[in-house]
């Protein structure tokens, strides 16, 4: 089995895929739109567009991910439908519906056959999304992974309080040994530019994989956001514990948008990021 470890760190945005029964892909794409969005009741976000959905699996099955953290998901039903219909089963499904007012959770796909021995655990605290821990064996090594969902910057702090709690509480529970952290942190945690409410987390010896393989901090960019004023910053991150190697790491990004109207064409206001590692003893 090769010793390293092909993982990504995604938020789908509102990525919800409810239906009223199993449908497989051909039935699926030939549902005309309002009986497609019909079968998704919740009051939050409608199905997501097929067209997208589509274009998140090709970049997970194109780049042949061991392991995908995502953010956004619509619950374990959406979860499960997306690796059935649009994945073909090649994944495991983790995802924990737990915390989330908008229904929107962090999940994981860990590619059969990748791991020895996968387990999952929905960690303890006062998050405004779940906090999902999974424990990765291989070759009698372990590796701990968790995907996070940290809060936003909306509310009349900007949410700057939970999110220090988050951060605090998210830093007591890592360890720093095979160890990654991974997801959506809603806010810029480069060194030397980082905001101030990450200081717990940043002070662990945890590596950004961009900063390890030297990506330029103006060339991170991650999110895409326009109002009123394009505002594209590194919001999702992949950390590493300093005894595992980054083999290579980057943001999947193409052409990059001039205005909201082209921003809204693109699966997510997020992008892919990626790395390789190759965590110790594996």
């Amino acid at each position: 089995m090769d010793p390293s470890l092909r993982v990504a760190a995604f938020n789908a945005e509102n990525f919800y895929l409810l239906l009223d029964k199993d449908y497989d892909r051909d039935e699926l794409e030939a549902l005309d739109e309002e009986t497609y969005l019909s079968m998704n009741s919740s009051i939050y976000n409608e199905n997501k567009e097929r067209g997208k959905i589509a274009a998140v699996a090709r970049t997970i099955l194109e780049r042949d991910y061991d392991l995908v953290g995502l953010c956004e998901i619509g619950g374990m039903e959406t979860l499960a439908n997306f690796n059935r219909i649009y994945l073909g089963g090649r994944y495991d499904c983790f995802l924990h519906e737990e915390n989330s007012r908008r229904g929107i959770f962090a999940g994981a796909l860990t590619k059969k056959l990748s791991f020895s021995k996968v387990g999952a655990k929905s960690m303890p605290g006062a998050f405004s999304r779940n906090l999902l821990r999974l424990r990765l064996e291989r070759g009698g090594a372990d590796l701990e992974v968790f995907v996070v969902h940290l809060k936003s910057q909306h509310g009349q702090d900007y949410g700057i309080g939970q999110r220090m709690r988050e951060v605090g509480l998210l830093a007591s529970l890592v360890r720093t040994r095979n160890c990654v952290v991974m997801g959506d942190f809603n806010g810029i945690l480069i060194r030397g530019e980082a905001q101030f409410e990450y200081g717990e987390f940043l002070a662990l010896p945890f590596r950004d994989v961009l900063e390890a393989v030297g990506v330029p901090s103006a060339e991170r960019r991650t999110h895409y956001h326009f109002a009123p004023e394009p505002n594209f910053a590194q919001l999702d991150y992949i950390f590493c514990s300093p005894d595992i190697e980054v083999l290579s790491a980057l943001v999947l990004e193409e052409s990059i948008p001039l205005n909201r109207a082209q921003r809204d064409l693109l699966p997510s206001d997020h992008l892919f990021i990626e790395a390789e590692l190759r965590p110790a003893g594996w």
